[in-house]
């Protein structure tokens, strides 16, 4: 008899075993608790696999390993927790501490994923050999680290291509550009920002030795998903446009507005597409104007294609140089 007591103990101590979510329904489901956030638990059950649970059906819970949990007031505690009364949990003791009862309602996220930086390095190259004998390089970085409140955004870009004349022999530098750029947004609320970004350009050909806009000003995000985004924004910026010719020098203000779009088409492949217009406020007829659009296929968990084409309009070029430089690119990416 004794002996069945110990095996019913060691069989029912194997049933428990994990995390356990009890229902104000009564029901009771083991597992895995992942995370907690916007008033969801995402639940790793031993029966049914991956769940989402709503908080308000549940009671209470426990586990047996510790949890990191950010209570509404700020405070922070990694602890393990057991099951407590009707719509609460009691955080285990730690040394001289006493256990803490802690209502769900008083709970933001479990498990919160940690802010990081991601990103992406693009780059492309074209070798032409006959009757054309051309060579064009391309690399573009972009970084972001989004937190619960703000969003900081960094980017750089060079593009260079030459061309051999075969009937001359001369070799001719037809593009040479480079940009760096950033970008910091506050969120007000869940949607509404604002924002300060700074970008650096130079352009050989276009006799570009440097333009500097700084700015600021307001947006909207519409859409923060993983399978899309979309936002909208509005603001002045200052002007610096040094070029090659001292005459040509110029400093306005301008009125700014932009937009970003991604989309995933399907799971490997996503579409994106970006513009900004940058007005000059005492002349309408000036202005620079940058968007592009392309496509992101990715071949490995890190490693995709993209495909781009991109335009730079300046309204008011240096002497004689074209007002649009039209590009179209085909990289290799790594993502991280």
């Amino acid at each position: 008899m004794k002996n069945s007591w110990i095996v019913i103990g060691c069989a029912t101590a194997f049933f428990v075993y994990g995390d356990q979510v009890e229902f104000k329904s009564g029901d009771r489901l083991s597992g895995t608790i992942k995370s907690v956030a916007g008033g969801k638990m995402v639940f790793d059950s031993t029966v049914a696999g991956p769940l989402t649970l709503k908080m308000d059906a549940i009671k209470t819970f426990s586990t047996d390993k510790p949890i990191e949990i950010v209570q509404t007031n700020g405070v922070v505690v990694v602890q393990k927790v057991s099951e407590g009364s009707m719509g609460a949990v009691t955080v285990q003791p730690v040394a001289t501490q006493q256990a803490q009862t802690l209502p769900l309602a008083d709970i933001l996220t479990i498990n919160p994923e940690k802010v990081k930086w991601t990103g992406e390095l693009v780059a492309g190259a074209v070798l032409a050999r006959g009757n054309t004998e051309s060579s064009t390089a391309s690399v573009s970085a972009d970084a972001a680290r989004r937190s619960d409140d703000s969003r900081v955004s960094l980017g750089a870009g060079y593009y260079f291509a030459n061309q051999r004349d075969n009937n001359t022999g001369d070799n001719s530098t037809i593009a040479d550009n480079w940009f760096l750029k950033g970008k910091y947004d506050y969120f007000f609320t869940k949607k509404f920002f604002g924002y300060a970004n700074m970008k650096y350009e130079k352009d050989r050909i276009a006799y570009l030795d440097m333009r500097l806009t700084p700015g600021a000003g307001l947006g909207y995000q519409w859409i923060e998903r993983a399978d899309a985004n979309f936002f909208t924004e509005a603001g002045l910026t200052y002007v610096h446009e040094a070029y090659t010719n001292p005459d040509d020098t110029r400093d306005y203000m301008a009125a700014r507005a932009a937009y970003h779009f991604d989309y995933a088409l399907n799971a490997f492949v996503k579409g994106f597409h970006n513009f900004e217009i940058i007005p000059n406020i005492e002349d309408c007829q000036a202005f620079l104007l940058n968007t592009d659009v392309g496509l992101h296929a990715e071949l490995t968990e890190r490693i995709f294609m993209e495909a781009k084409a991109q335009l730079a309009f300046n309204s008011q070029p240096s002497d004689d140089r074209e007002k649009k430089d039209l590009r179209y690119t085909l990289g290799i990416g790594w993502s991280f």
